[in-house]
């Protein structure tokens, strides 16, 4: 019978450390380096996230009866299909786990806005 150490030693040798550790993907790379530190604004039933120059990035409705997101398409969404190649649904994915990851925005459906 094999002891709990030859186990997890027999587990560590075994596990391939290459693959099974997947690095940030340049896409998400880009999110995150460039809007990780937006502020939330509230106005009236609209929260806006904004820059440093508090320009925004992207909204929601408070009320979520929609549970939409809007991103701006200038600066995010077409950053992602033009310069990552990024189709609509693998946009749509990526932008929904970047809001989900940095700022805790479960449940929306993310869509492009041209603020």
């Amino acid at each position: 019978m094999k002891s709990i150490k030859q186990i997890i030693r027999e587990v560590i040798n075994d596990f391939d450390w290459t693959s099974e550790i997947e690095p940030m993907k340049p896409e998400m790379e880009f999110l995150k380096s460039n809007f990780d530190n937006l502020k939330p604004i509230v106005n009236g039933n609209i929260t806006y996230y904004v820059d440093s120059e508090r320009n925004p990035l992207f909204y929601y409705y408070q009320d979520r009866e929609n549970g939409g997101v809007y991103i701006n398409f200038h600066r995010i969404w077409l950053v992602l299909r033009k310069d990552f190649g990024l189709n609509y649904d693998k946009t749509h994915e990526l932008i929904k786990r970047w809001l989900e990851e940095d700022y805790n925005l479960r449940g929306f459906t993310p869509n492009f806005t041209y603020l």
